[in-house]
């Protein structure tokens, strides 16, 4: 009888401790949540960009770990959703390549908001909320290359073209009719630097992003198409959405709430706002 019993304990115990650690792989629940942890680049102007302390606007946010603040779109939607959800907002910059990783595999951030683009590849792996923007894709370059009067991409035969890596820019560069596709490089301030240097003729960006770049190097200019005339692009892939853990799934429907109370025009204010003071 005892040997009855003692079994009937271990048994229990046993499925207890396996219901303990059942638990502590659940997400935390969006009430329970104090912070919520962002990653960006904080290199993707008007998205996000870096800036010092002496320089930040007062709506910059500390980047976690430096001494440095973070500003842009981007931190104007992170601020609005912590905000909204009651939550103290931790910005960590990530370079472009680590930002899943650090979100899904390492768990350091549990969102990003970094102009990502909702496509089908990266839903296997993250959940997207409903969009908080939706770009134009356009081509930048230099103001006195061969190319700057295009008015179509069939217009840049034997332009060399670089794109970031691992975006959707990259991919578009083979709709450039008889374009050179390079190798794509790490991050745009990098790309920026080798447009002007001469090294590569042009690169493919949306406009916003277009747009900043102009208003601080007055030696590029974009062209933006007429329709008809551009980039064949999927609204997954011209669409920008917030990325979170699949299992989150409460936090996502928190967040697709906060972002339904914003308008389009809205959205287009904020944008207008970060242009206006991006570095």
């Amino acid at each position: 009888m005892k040997k009855i019993i003692f079994s009937f304990m271990v048994l229990f115990l046993g499925v207890l401790l396996i219901s303990c650690n059942t638990s502590s792989n659940v997400e935390t629940s969006t009430e329970a949540r104090e912070t919520l942890v962002v990653g960006m680049e904080a290199a993707y102007a008007p998205f996000n960009w870096t800036v010092s302390e002496a320089n930040a606007y007062e709506g910059a946010v500390p980047i976690d770990g430096t001494n440095n603040y973070v500003d842009g779109y981007d931190v104007m939607i992170a601020s609005y959703v912590a905000s909204e959800l009651d939550m103290d907002l931790v910005i960590k910059a990530v370079e472009w390549e680590g930002l899943i990783p650090s979100l899904v595999t390492s768990r350091e951030i549990d969102l990003i908001i970094a102009g990502m683009s909702p496509t089908a590849e990266r839903a296997e792996t993250v959940s997207f909320t409903s969009e908080y923007y939706q770009s134009t894709h356009v081509v930048v370059l230099r103001s006195d290359s061969e190319f700057a009067y295009a008015t179509s991409i069939a217009d840049f035969s034997g332009a060399d073209v670089v794109a970031q890596m691992s975006t959707i820019y990259d991919s578009l560069v083979v709709q450039l009719t008889g374009a050179n596709h390079l190798d794509p490089l790490g991050d745009v301030p990098t790309i920026v630097t080798a447009i002007k240097q001469g090294t590569y003729d042009l690169t493919i960006l949306e406009l916003p992003v277009a747009l900043a770049l102009v208003e601080s190097n007055p030696e590029l200019t974009y062209i933006e198409f007429s329709e008809g005339n551009g980039f064949d692009v999927a609204y997954e892939d011209s669409a920008v959405a917030i990325a979170l853990r699949q299992a989150d799934s409460d936090l996502l429907i928190a967040i697709n709430q906060v972002l339904a109370e914003l308008s389009n025009e809205d959205f287009e204010a904020m944008m207008t706002e970060a242009l206006s003071r991006q570095p």
